[in-house]
């Protein structure tokens, strides 16, 4: 069978119409719900359990770097003066150390050395609590997430939903698609 011109873009015309038909009748068959994951985290029971305990540790081991820092800040205070003082004292002798002042200034390198190695120990406890937090966090947080996402997914299968997003990547959600207020019933509900 040949087509003639006319009647091939008659029957383009026709599949074309036929392909765009089908994304809008597929998308009129997806339904979309929305959930504030941090809502959820901060607003369920568990969730506020979860950052308590983790605020608590957060602010334990604050503290305590808190009260290293105090001390460092102290002996780098004592260095400052006991390396003024001697500098007082060379200028008193006319630029000629003594004995004393000799002993003095090997004293003072050593507590800077040492000073150093406190201060260089200092930034790596910082470092191994940092890491000790966002693993602590994580630990906290994962049963938490694992039952959250078991109740968006029981959601979604009773309300036949499609997909569920994350309420932080849409930029505007109609009231009717948001399904957290029923996730943090759920949630606190035994």
């Amino acid at each position: 069978m040949i087509l003639t011109s006319s009647k091939f873009f008659m029957a383009l015309a026709v599949c074309g119409a036929t392909v765009l038909a089908a994304p809008s009748q597929a998308l009129a068959e997806v339904k979309i719900g929305i959930v504030d994951l941090q809502k959820v985290l901060k607003t369920t029971v568990a969730g506020k359990a979860a950052q308590k305990k983790f605020d608590d540790l957060r602010k334990a081991k604050q503290g305590q770097l808190e009260a290293r820092e105090k001390d460092l800040g102290k002996r780098e205070k004592e260095l400052i003066g006991g390396r003024q003082e001697i500098e007082t004292a060379l200028q008193a002798t006319g630029g000629k150390p003594t004995d004393e002042l000799k002993a003095k200034v090997i004293a003072l390198q050593e507590k800077g050395r040492k000073f150093e190695q406190d201060v260089l120990e200092h930034e790596k406890k910082k470092r191994e609590i940092v890491d000790e937090l966002a693993k602590k966090e994580s630990d906290l947080l994962k049963p938490i997430e694992d039952t959250i996402k078991a109740k968006v997914d029981a959601i979604a299968k009773e309300r036949s939903l499609s997909i569920v997003l994350n309420r932080q990547v849409a930029i505007y959600v109609a009231e009717a698609l948001d399904i957290t207020t029923e996730v943090i019933k759920r949630c606190d509900t035994p």
